[in-house]
């Protein structure tokens, strides 16, 4: 499963609570995250998650959202 190309344009932080995930930016970096990690995404940057595991991926977020924005922009 994959998140499809999306970006965040306020602060999101995330918790992973089960599986593995991939996450490709627009950079071509990729971070791999696993259950335990937590991170800080990138603002108003294109990337792609994937579960790159056997189990499903789960993932607690946190968005620090304003009034009029939208918490994920999904992309073409």
């Amino acid at each position: 499963a994959e998140t499809g190309l999306h970006r965040h344009d306020a602060p999101m932080y995330a918790y992973i609570l089960e599986g593995d995930l991939t996450v490709t930016y627009d950079s071509g970096e990729v971070k791999d995250y696993h259950a335990g990690d937590a991170l800080v995404e990138a603002i108003g940057t294109a990337h792609n998650g994937r579960n790159t595991g056997t189990v499903p991926v789960r993932v607690l977020v946190v968005n620090m959202g304003a009034e009029g924005v939208a918490n994920t922009v999904k992309l073409p």
